[in-house]
């Protein structure tokens, strides 16, 4: 006993030894800035309002005192101190006066006067306005309104108008895409391009079911600059993106991207890096993308003069004003309308077919525009456009080619709508595949074979050639101006051209009946009201996730219930039959006897499914809107810059447009207040700090984290974490 006395005293430093212990390093205590998502979150808004003498600090509307250095859990802590419950039982049961009167309180000028200038730069935003322009625009106003309080009160000026935008509105618009991203499902959609400064840029789109609106919605998470174009450097970039703004990727369910190998591919793409993070992400290449590969990959099939011959006539005139003015007289003559000749773009999905239709529009014209240049223009090849014109089969060609690229391009732009279209994606897939076998596949294959069992490249399943079918107005000119010995070879080029695009479909498209494709149509409410309908499960499976083993029961006994249940549901048959998202999340809301959701697990799964991508058209919109934003003039606009510009319009945009921008009340209050200046002074001080310290803003690690001095730490979880 006394040796162990002796001992605790030594460790103590109380006995004889006075032997000091080593001090333990004290831990560096980081003081937490108040974060804006706090006023959203369920369990804070209520009693919290942010202290605008301290941003360290917090006011508690229902015990009227000041918290300061305080943090998410310190916050919680207080809730449930007794002080605090015992204040907020009587404040709710305190009448509000207020609500004995139904005039609403009148907002004072201040808040007028913030209110207008955000509506002017939403004007900006959405208009693609220059901040330069700010300078002018509110001095006009004075001038056009001098009895107007408010507009002599504006100060929007370039500067401004720019931190407006950038660290207001915008601000506020990723907050809650990355908040609706914390709380729930989504997917991704990203696609890489290259600006007019050649900055490599990648966009990063999210697609997710708003409860609110009752929409499917793809909105613009961040543009992000890459150096690394590789699928490995693309993830990593994507996954720092929700590291930083503390997003799951277990969230992810879905993602869709283009058909190309960076994104695609098997071994080393995009899409095998993020199953190695997350298995059972649903993957879909770009519907859109895919049918353009399809129509490529088929008219190349096509005899090779056919194309040179189209993109000669368009050649022609594209930069050349007096040939485009002589092409308008011989219209005139013609009497057909002054179209201009389109040019044929690679790029574009739809151009080749309205390349096509537009030269046989013209097609009377051409001929005679070319007859007249053919004998003095020898150098830049009018006469060999004239006599392709002349050569019997090139209008036969262009009008077959053109009735099945009609066919392609409407199936294209269906699935470049931004409304949710999984559902019936593999039955109008299907449907047009079948469309296109019956044009030269014998009706009896089609009867006796499933699709995916008939191999458009089987000679036996074809039928003759003089059975092939080649649309109306080709037969119609096939008999007016008859072929004679060419019509062999001509039907062989378009047996050709069908095999290759019914190839291309089925490698590209699964039409197994039992596939995840088939199954989404489950999600169509006219299927899932049906009492003879296929199981669930198969579908729920796939996704386990969003479905445990344990509410499988559930789940299947609620789909068989739904049948029954139709009755019932009369507002949201009548209504809403033919918008899945908003009969599902309608659905969500009936509840049984004991006011208990009645198909919360069902309808957990499909509002979940609905967030499922179909194309990656909604990706190409953006980098659209970033050439408006950055042009030749603008070249030097930062990525960040141009994300918050698109950022700022997508905000605008929820509302319709900018005249109709309403902006909540915290947004004013924030504009009001001016800590839209405060923010970006805060972010600009992190941005300096990090850079003494050789460290990127947007590659920053909980390892770097701990090397930043205490207030680039809270400026980083104030701005970024956010």
């Amino acid at each position: 006993m006394g040796d162990e006395s002796e001992d605790d005293s030594k460790m103590t430093g109380t006995g004889p030894a006075l032997l000091t212990p080593p001090r333990k390093k004290s831990k560096v205590w980081y003081q937490q800035a108040f974060c804006e998502e706090w006023m959203a979150d369920g369990e804070l808004k209520d009693w919290i309002k942010p202290d605008s003498g301290n941003r360290y600090a917090a006011i508690c509307t229902v015990c009227s005192c000041t918290l300061t250095n305080v943090n998410k859990t310190a916050l919680l802590a207080h809730k449930v101190t007794q002080k605090h419950m015992k204040n907020f039982e009587a404040k709710s049961k305190t009448l509000n006066i207020n609500k004995f009167f139904n005039k609403p309180k009148e907002p004072s000028l201040h808040d007028k006067v913030a209110k207008a200038e955000i509506v002017l730069t939403a004007f900006m935003a959405e208009h693609n306005t220059p901040f330069l322009q700010a300078d002018h625009l509110i001095e006009c106003c004075k001038q056009m309104f001098p009895d107007s309080a408010i507009a002599q009160k504006m100060s929007l000026k370039r500067t401004k108008a720019a931190y407006v935008m950038q660290y207001g509105i915008a601000h506020f618009e990723r907050l809650e895409v990355i908040n609706i991203c914390i709380n729930q499902k989504f997917s991704i959609i990203v696609d890489e391009s290259t600006d007019v400064s050649t900055n490599q840029m990648l966009a990063v789109v999210v697609r997710f079911c708003d409860t609110k609106t009752r929409k499917v919605v793809d909105s613009l998470l961040d543009l992000i600059v890459v150096e690394d174009g590789t699928g490995l450097g693309l993830f990593t970039a994507v996954k720092k993106l929700l590291d930083r703004h503390a997003i799951p990727i277990t969230n992810v369910i879905g993602f869709a991207a283009d058909n190309c190998a960076t994104m695609m591919g098997s071994a080393i793409g995009f899409q095998a890096q993020l199953k190695k993070e997350i298995p059972h992400v649903f993957v879909l290449g770009c519907v859109c993308h895919s049918f353009a590969l399809c129509a490529n990959a088929a008219c190349n099939r096509l005899p090779s003069w056919l194309e040179v011959f189209v993109k000669n006539v368009c050649f022609y005139f594209s930069r050349s004003s007096k040939r485009n003015h002589e092409f308008q007289l011989i219209q005139d003559v013609v009497q057909v309308q002054q179209h201009k000749v389109l040019k044929l773009c690679e790029t574009r999905w739809l151009s080749r077919e309205a390349v096509i239709e537009r030269i046989l529009e013209q097609w009377d014209a051409l001929q005679l525009y070319f007859q007249s240049q053919a004998s003095v223009d020898k150098v830049d090849g009018a006469g060999q456009i004239l006599q392709t014109m002349n050569t019997p089969g090139t209008k036969h060609m262009l009008l077959f080619v053109g009735y099945i690229l009609g066919k392609v391009n409407e199936m294209n732009i269906e699935f470049q709508s931004q409304n949710f279209r999984l559902h019936k994606l593999y039955k109008s897939v299907s449907a047009e595949y079948r469309f296109l076998l019956s044009l030269f596949i014998r009706e009896e294959v089609l009867q006796s074979c499933s699709l995916a069992e008939i191999d458009p490249s089987e000679v036996t399943v074809h039928k003759k050639l003089g059975g092939i079918e080649l649309g109306g107005r080709c037969e119609a000119q096939l008999i007016r101006q008859s072929l004679g010995d060419k019509e062999v070879q001509f039907r062989k080029d378009v047996l050709s051209f069908l095999i290759e695009l019914c190839i291309q479909i089925r490698r590209r498209f699964p039409l197994e009946q039992d596939s995840v494709l088939a199954q989404m149509q489950l999600l169509d409410p006219k299927q899932a009201l049906e009492s003879n309908k296929p199981s669930i499960i198969t579908l729920a499976v796939k996704f386990p996730t969003v479905v445990s083993d344990e509410n499988l029961d559930r789940l299947s006994d609620q789909w068989k219930e739904l049948a029954s249940y139709k009755n019932d549901l009369g507002h949201l048959v009548n209504n809403y039959i033919e918008d899945p998202p908003a009969f599902w999340l309608g659905l969500q809301e009936i509840t049984d006897a004991n006011n208990k959701k009645k198909f919360d697990v069902l309808c957990n799964l499909m509002c979940t499914l609905l967030a499922l991508p179909h194309s990656s058209a909604c990706v190409e919109r953006v980098f659209s809107k970033v050439n408006l934003v950055k042009t030749k003039q603008t070249n030097k606009l930062l990525c960040e810059t141009v994300a918050n510009r698109i950022l700022a319009k997508q905000a605008v945009a929820k509302d319709g447009a900018c005249h109709q921008f309403k902006p909540n009340q915290i947004v004013i209050e924030d504009v009001r207040e001016g800590r839209y200046r405060q923010r970006y002074a805060d972010i600009l001080k992190l941005h300096n700090q990090l850079s003494k310290l050789s460290i990127p803003a947007y590659d920053l690690d909980e390892a770097e984290v701990a090397v930043v001095d205490m207030d680039a730490h809270s400026l980083l979880s104030d701005s970024f974490q956010q």
